[in-house]
């Protein structure tokens, strides 16, 4: 019989459709229930789909076409994931009452958890609510850069229309900031000083929100500006031609301690003169920079050293007790260096050191109760990241575009291949890269639990091998061959369960499509015993 033109075309295009529809109809329904209660049989009929209950990942799992369509739920019933990689992500945990999904993540993402949420859409639309209760309730929705509304915690209400006005708070790194007719006229306020511009950034007025601050300036970019401050923080701030001439002084006031009268204070100077020169002195260090950034020296008094770098960034040489530096890029580096009191650490200690710079870096890192090192060559090509603590050790190994391997404190590993973007945004940063892409070249992982458990999987279970506290299985070749093993009972399945042969203790069986055919038992079998006197079987 003869087909119309295309006709053979059309129906080849709708099975994706059926495929998407058995699965949805397999996966989607069956995970809206609770925790799953009793044991879930494997069922691989790969690539199209594959079920089981993964007991390293504590969680019931369906996927079809590897790892396109996927979902899972946790074995306490708590967790729901539901995915069409790349296109979309669905996350939900009912014991933290969060939901979150992404579509061609990062292009669209939604979080929500409990009250608190937000929405965006390439970052030019941005919804959000957060805080609790309600009457410190921060809320906001922006469409960058025309459209800004929102309310924030102290009750205050934003609302803007680019170009025409605005007034908005606690938005675009300013506490306030207004205009009408933008950039014609704005207005901004940040750390207690407030600036009219006419127009922006070119021409603007500063003065302070606190009359007793005492704050007043002028700025006609990029000709001349000047800006100064009496009183408690006192400073004056000075440019001619931006950026190639600054000069600065900051702290210049200060309370003596038990007096309450103010004394002048040496502060801190800067003058620049870019390119030629730069200087700064402050009570804790001093630097000179000549043909700046080329040459300059530094003294810091805080930490107790001294440096020459002539010339930035080849060449570095640095002495005493808080540094100390030997540089020379490419070819060697070795920099140490101490610090006090910083990042809430009483002691931080830094060893860097580079052959044949960036061929090989090596970064260590130690405090009081930790150590980190990681060795790297040609940055991101192979980086191995160890962490010891007295809460246990962890390590991370990249392999770019190969492998990448993970093991936590507890003791739980992941490996995979290939390793297309995880050497350069890796899982623990990112966790949603994790589940929207990376699945999608895992031809080969391992993961193995903190209780020890482990499963291989080629070509998303093309081939699989697992071992649990409950038992083993391999399966072979997808829905070919599968050899299972828990307790007394075992079982050798072919053709996706077609044909089972099962032994259960001295029971045998043959099953056709879980249907027995033939059922028999094993005869015990008499086997000699070191007495002579009585008899066994087995």
């Amino acid at each position: 019989m003869a087909h119309a033109p295309g006709a053979t075309g059309r129906r080849w295009q709708s099975v994706p459709w059926v495929l998407v529809g058995l699965f949805l109809l397999g996966v989607w329904m069956p995970a809206r229930g609770g925790a799953a209660e009793e044991p879930i049989e494997p069922v691989n009929l790969w690539p199209i789909y594959d079920q089981r209950l993964d007991r390293v990942e504590g969680a019931e799992t369906h996927s079809s076409l590897g790892p396109v369509f996927t979902s899972s739920q946790s074995t306490d019933g708590n967790v729901e994931e539901f995915g069409i990689r790349p296109l979309f992500f669905r996350r939900e945990d009912r014991a933290a009452k969060s939901l979150e999904w992404e579509f061609l993540y990062p292009v669209m993402t939604y979080r929500r958890t409990e009250a608190d949420w937000e929405w965006q859409f390439l970052k030019l639309f941005d919804m959000r609510g957060e805080g609790s209760p309600q009457a410190e309730r921060e809320e906001r929705s922006v469409f960058f850069p025309f459209y800004f509304q929102g309310s924030s915690t102290t009750g205050q209400k934003s609302l803007g229309i680019l170009p025409f006005y605005g007034r908005t708070h606690d938005m675009l790194f300013w506490e306030e900031f207004d205009w009408v007719m933008f950039p014609l006229y704005a207005r901004s306020v940040r750390l207690g000083v407030e600036t009219h511009y006419f127009p922006y950034p070119f021409l603007s007025v500063t003065s302070s929100v606190n009359p007793d601050d005492q704050v007043s300036g002028f700025r006609f970019v990029p000709l001349f500006g000047r800006e100064t401050k009496h009183g408690e923080g006192a400073y004056e701030k000075t440019f001619l031609l931006w950026p190639l001439f600054l000069y600065e002084r900051t702290g210049l006031d200060e309370s003596e301690p038990n007096s309450g009268r103010a004394r002048r204070s040496p502060g801190e100077e800067t003058l620049a003169i870019i390119p030629f020169y730069v200087k700064r002195r402050a009570p804790t260090v001093d630097s000179t920079t000549v043909l700046w950034p080329f040459f300059s020296y530094v003294q810091d008094r805080e930490q107790k050293y001294e440096q020459v770098t002539a010339p930035w960034p080849l060449v570095k040489f640095a002495w005493g007790e808080g540094r100390q530096t030997f540089n020379i890029l490419p070819f060697y580096g070795d920099d140490q260096k101490v610090l006090h009191n910083e990042f809430l650490f009483k002691e931080l200690r830094f060893h860097d050191r580079t052959i044949l710079y960036p061929l090989y870096i090596r970064n260590e890192e130690y405090d009081r109760t930790s150590t980190r090192i990681r060795d790297r060559i040609l940055w991101y090509l192979y980086s191995d990241y160890r962490e010891e603590g007295a809460d246990g050790s962890t390590r991370r190994i990249d392999s770019w575009p190969f492998f990448w391997y993970d093991r936590d404190r507890e003791g739980a590993v992941h490996f995979q291949t290939l390793a297309l973007l995880e050497p350069l945004i890796p899982p623990r940063i990112n966790e949603y890269m994790l589940r929207n892409y990376y699945p999608l070249w895992a031809l080969y992982t391992y993961d193995r639990n903190a209780a020890g458990e482990y499963a291989h999987s080629f070509l998303w279970n093309f081939v699989r091998v697992e071992q649990t506290q409950t038992g083993h299985s391999i399966e072979v070749l997808g829905p070919l061959l599968a050899l299972r093993q828990s307790g007394d009972r075992s079982t050798v399945s072919l053709f996706g369960g077609l044909i089972q042969l099962e032994h259960d203790g001295m029971l045998r069986s043959l099953r056709f499509f879980d249907t027995p055919l033939l059922t028999w038992a094993e005869d015990p079998q008499t086997v000699a015993t070191t007495t002579g006197e009585l008899g066994g079987v087995r």
